[in-house]
């Protein structure tokens, strides 16, 4: 495998369209931005020439096309193109977001023949655990010899997370096909989740870094049925009827983990209905995790953990719930905190994260030259298991984050691949 070569061909800064109004200039952050870490999300989204339904532009107008609209939808996403001060607040300064160009001297699908982590440092604008800029949101646009186009974006974690990712590069995508089209979008979470002023606010710790690689893996709809009839007919008292995300999330922990390791479920607070605490388009960070514990052999069985996973879950809700005031959610957000913190203090014990962007809107990613061929999530320096809708309709798919050997041993694993496939190739 040859290495690609990659020319730089511009590097700008993309302003809004129009200046943020003086009294939206203070942006405050929600407890829930404050918790966030200092890293980025970051997505890679690939177009290839030849799976187009449209023509596939010029260069020089798919980079006109991206500028103009990232201009104009920063007006709307206006906290994105200002600065973070203090853990507090966004200063909305409209410094905008980093856009640059590359041209990449190879065919897109000969890169698939890399490990995913050369892909990243490939595509990506920057690392997004050691960000080099002070912006927002930075986007890398790629040039392949074949006439395909790459588009990296990384967007700070304090100010987004998974869905709020998914949501700009949507509404980003349906400004670019049309200029006047009414974004839905709230930025009101420090109304729902009040920051905290105390310098004893419970912050989440920032895990230790690994060297890591990752896979992505393939559960067909065929297969996710299997195997959550195979949880649902287990030998209980009492019987459980697990999601998706549930199935997947216990299945992979058993086969990856040993008795004494950890399970860290990310669950997203939004709504669909009117009376949802936290509205579906609120932007920002709107995440609670939680853990999950095993302590021998025993507590690894499906049925057990996805029972664990839902007590979890139900957990955090009923809490959002029946919140009595402000200063009681800070405080039982600031508990959790000091719960994951307190458990998770032992970089002994393994821990395996597990993350659902099932409603990441992949096939909505529409420039205006067709829907991305694949949208992928660049790979943690953690243990990390992102799961997300198959882009063809058929079940889902898991892009999984590990040290080395501990990913060649999932590979092999027959349990795991009686239910997953390795998604190969491009």
């Amino acid at each position: 495998m040859s290495a690609s070569r990659l020319v730089s061909l511009s590097r700008k800064i993309i302003k809004p369209s129009s200046p943020t109004p003086l009294s939206h200039r203070i942006h405050k952050l929600s407890l829930m931005d404050q918790m966030g870490t200092h890293s980025y999300m970051a997505a890679l989204i690939f177009y290839p020439k030849q799976n187009t339904t449209t023509s596939m532009p010029e260069p020089t107008k798919i980079s006109r096309v991206l500028e103009k609209s990232l201009s104009k939808v920063l007006t709307s996403y206006y906290p994105f193109a200002g600065q973070v001060r203090d853990n507090s607040f966004v200063e909305c300064n409209d410094i905008g977001a980093d856009l640059s160009q590359v041209r990449i001297d190879c065919p897109m699908s000969s890169i698939f023949d890399h490990p995913r982590t050369y892909i990243d440092n490939l595509v990506l604008p920057f690392d997004p655990w050691f960000p080099s800029t002070d912006s927002l949101v930075a986007a890398k646009l790629c040039h392949f010899e074949c006439g395909g186009v790459a588009l990296g974006v990384c967007l700070s974690h304090k100010v987004s997370d998974g869905y709020s990712l998914g949501k700009f590069l949507k509404d980003w995508s349906m400004v670019a096909r049309d200029s006047e089209a009414k974004l839905s979008l709230l930025f009101n979470g420090s109304s729902i989740f009040k920051p905290s002023n105390s310098s004893s606010f419970q912050v989440v710790a920032d895990p230790p870094l690994y060297k890591n690689e990752s896979k992505r893996f393939h559960f067909s709809a065929s297969n996710l049925k299997s195997l959550k009839s195979l949880i649902s007919s287990a030998d209980s008292a009492t019987q459980i009827c697990p999601t998706t995300v549930e199935a997947i999330t216990a299945f992979i922990y058993r086969c990856v983990s040993t008795p004494q390791s950890l399970l860290i479920q990310a669950v997203d607070q939004r709504g669909t209905s009117n009376d949802a605490l936290v509205p579906a388009d609120l932007t920002g960070n709107a995440i609670l995790p939680f853990v999950v514990s095993a302590t021998n052999k025993e507590e690894m069985n499906l049925e057990r953990l996805v029972s664990e996973l839902r007590k979890g879950k139900e957990k955090i809700q009923d809490m959002l719930k029946y919140i009595e005031s402000e200063e009681f959610l800070c405080s039982k957000v600031s508990d959790i905190a000091r719960e994951l913190n307190k458990r998770t203090s032992n970089n002994d014990i393994p821990m395996y994260r597990f993350s659902s962007l099932r409603r990441f809107p992949s096939n909505d990613i529409n420039f205006g030259w067709g829907r991305p061929r694949q949208v992928d999530i660049s790979t943690f320096p953690i243990n990390m298991f992102i799961l997300m809708d198959n882009q063809n309709g058929d079940g889902v798919e898991v892009i999984a984050s590990l040290q080395d050997g501990e990913l060649s041993a999932l590979e092999r694993n027959d349990d795991f691949l009686q239910f997953a496939s390795p998604c190969l190739g491009f």
